[in-house]
């Protein structure tokens, strides 16, 4: 297999000891995320070699209904809105 040195931006990464990672992105718009979003995300963390891959979307005004469904149906993926960050007081 070889091996292709890229560089992608995403907005937060984090691992853990078991070379489990956390991929997010943030999204401070007047629209709703849209699918094509989480899938970008999924697609920039491909050039991580990790063993799990938890994707987090954070936006200010929600999400669209077909990245909704796509979140749903993957089980590794968290949704949080703006309101939903104002609740946890």
């Amino acid at each position: 297999m070889i091996k292709i040195k890229s560089q992608e931006e995403i907005d937060i990464v984090g691992s853990d000891e078991k070379n489990n990672y956390l991929f997010a992105e943030c999204k401070w718009t007047n629209e709703k995320v849209d699918l094509n979003i989480l899938e970008k995300l999924i697609n920039k963390s491909s050039i991580f070699n990790c063993n799990e891959k938890y994707y987090y979307i954070f936006s200010k005004s929600g999400f669209t209904k077909g990245c909704i469904e796509k979140s749903n149906e993957m089980k590794n993926v968290i949704l949080i809105t703006y309101n939903d960050i104002l609740s946890f007081n």
